[in-house]
């Protein structure tokens, strides 16, 4: 059975675990919130669950354990930056709050990152512009965990895409891997014991389908080849781009203890108010979402949703319940507490 804990504690843990690991406090904190902000959405396999990973990697100096990410290049509304090697959620904020900057200067800022790790979950960098009246576009590549259309071993990352926008009271934020399903979701099925996942996910090492999380090698495209199609443009925005690294160049998370990973990061910020303008966007904007909430759901269906609105609801819901807490990843924390003579929240 799951164990609940509360958000601001699940934080705190988190961080001094990253720190016992050798995280400098800041980055710690940085990662520790960005882990628990997944949590919250309910978007759990790029949550807490990843941080025993994490800090095997920095244990083992995969990832720099006190990062500075600096600005390689910039011209214009234009810049790449180096991670640095650390945490990609350090190297993440860093860019996106150059992206505002130059948004807010330009009209437009366009930011790559190489030399970056797994940096989570995508929402991350487009709410903070939502926030603050911008648009936001964040892509990363990862290393190949997704079969191409028609092939049998896996090329590309589950390369996710997200879109923040802001409304007239809030945000409206999109976040979707280019396959069917990230692929954390499946290695968290496989941790927590689950018997078997959806039909579709997944196929073993044969580039057979499968629903078994033990046998799954690699997961599926979303929407056959047009899903491909949008893994392929990511990789271009997100490794091209900065010149990180580019599918098998990149170093494997989860079973690659060799070398470090070079993710590439794209962020993009655009300012409304240059266009259409402000007012008129969240005007338009929350005319639209309006109007497809309000169409009459079809049989089998309570109701029409947009992209968010589950998350946002969960994360309702987490910040006033706490967030559950699987109990093998329970258990891992507990082993890791013990390490590290963490404090265990009660």
């Amino acid at each position: 059975m799951a164990r609940t804990i509360g958000h601001a504690s699940l934080e705190a843990w988190n961080s001094a675990l990253l720190q016992g690991a050798g995280l400098a406090p800041g980055a710690a904190d940085t990662v520790a919130k960005l882990l628990v902000e997944a949590n919250l959405r309910g978007v759990d396999s790029h949550g807490t669950s990843r941080l025993p990973t994490y800090v095997e990697r920095l244990r083992t100096g995969l990832v720099n354990r006190d990062p500075k990410p600096v600005v390689e290049k910039q011209d214009g509304a234009l810049a790449v930056v180096d991670g640095d090697g650390g945490p990609g959620q350090v190297a993440g904020l860093f860019a996106t709050e150059l992206a505002v900057k130059l948004a807010r200067e330009n009209g437009l800022g366009a930011v790559g990152v190489r030399h970056s790790t797994h940096y989570g979950a995508a929402a991350a960098y487009v709410i903070r512009p939502a926030r603050e009246g911008l648009i936001g576009i964040s892509t990363t590549n990862a290393e190949p965990f997704t079969v191409p259309f028609g092939g049998r071993h896996a090329a590309l990352g589950t390369n996710p895409i997200a879109f923040g926008a802001p409304t007239g009271d809030g945000t409206f934020v999109l976040d979707m891997a280019t396959s069917q399903v990230a692929a954390n979701r499946v290695i968290l099925a496989r941790d927590e014991g689950e018997p078997s996942i959806p039909e579709g996910w997944a196929v073993d090492a044969e580039g057979v389908p499968t629903t078994d999380p033990a046998k799954a090698v690699s997961v599926v495209p979303l929407g056959g080849y047009k899903g491909y199609g949008l893994a392929l443009m990511v990789e271009v925005l997100s490794g091209l781009l900065s010149g990180a690294g580019v599918t098998h160049g990149i170093g494997r998370m989860y079973d690659e203890w060799d070398r470090p990973q070079d993710v590439g990061h794209f962020f993009c910020v655009l300012d409304p108010g240059r266009m259409s303008g402000r007012a008129r966007f969240t005007e338009l904007l929350d005319g639209l979402l309006a109007e497809l909430r309000s169409i009459p759901p079809a049989p089998g269906f309570d109701e029409v949703l947009v992209a968010g609105d589950p998350e946002e609801r969960t994360q309702r819901e987490r910040e006033r319940d706490g967030i559950p807490l699987g109990p093998a990843l329970w258990a891992s924390l507990e082993i890791l507490s013990s390490e590290m003579h963490v404090e265990v929240p009660t």
